[in-house]
């Protein structure tokens, strides 16, 4: 069984092709997952495979919290589930670009920013979009949000969105020291 199952009617003409796409919030999460891929992943490197990451921790019962790594479009990309407590979880997208400032939030499905790139204006109003937040500086781009079982696919959208707001901006080096204990930037 693939690790998200479901209709998947015209994603696969996305594989890929993430870059191609304009507006994601308005695609279905399967077409997003689909455009995020690589086109040749690591064929041990595990259910995150297809979108060139591997996981540096794999959470399991007790403990959920997860961190995926790898290099996307010449940049390094993690993806983190972070423990909240009491049954609460946060997706982290984090991007390594060296990113002009900008502070991107939600309000019903819709952005409010602060120097944001233009690419923001171009975006529908969509509900994958809600309680997420998004941040751009010299430590990258971050893109976080609260787990729901409304929107339990909403990191697709986020990396998406992270990698769209990096183009054209210089990637970052690597942080010194194992990447599974790199300190996210407040």
């Amino acid at each position: 069984m693939a690790l998200f199952s479901g209709k998947r009617d015209g994603a696969k003409e996305w594989h890929g092709r993430s870059a191609e796409l304009e507006d994601a919030g308005v695609k279905p999460w399967q077409v997003v997952w689909e455009a995020l891929a690589v086109p040749v992943p690591d064929p041990g490197g595990g259910a995150m495979a297809p979108l060139g990451l591997r996981g540096l921790h794999v959470g399991g019962r007790g403990d959920p919290t997860s961190t995926f790594h790898g290099e996307r479009h010449g940049r390094w990309v993690q993806i983190r589930q972070i423990d909240l407590g009491r049954g609460g979880l946060q997706m982290v997208v984090w991007v390594g670009a060296d990113s002009p400032p900008f502070a991107i939030a939600t309000s019903d499905g819709r952005f409010v920013a602060q120097a944001a790139p233009a690419l923001i204006a171009r975006q529908s109003r969509a509900h994958v979009w809600n309680d997420m937040e998004c941040h751009g500086g010299p430590f990258g781009i971050i893109a976080h949000r609260a787990v729901t079982t409304n929107q339990p696919q909403g990191w697709m959208y986020d990396l998406w969105l992270a990698e769209a707001l990096a183009a054209g901006t210089p990637p970052l080096p690597p942080l010194p020291g194992d990447p599974a204990e790199w300190t996210l930037p407040r």
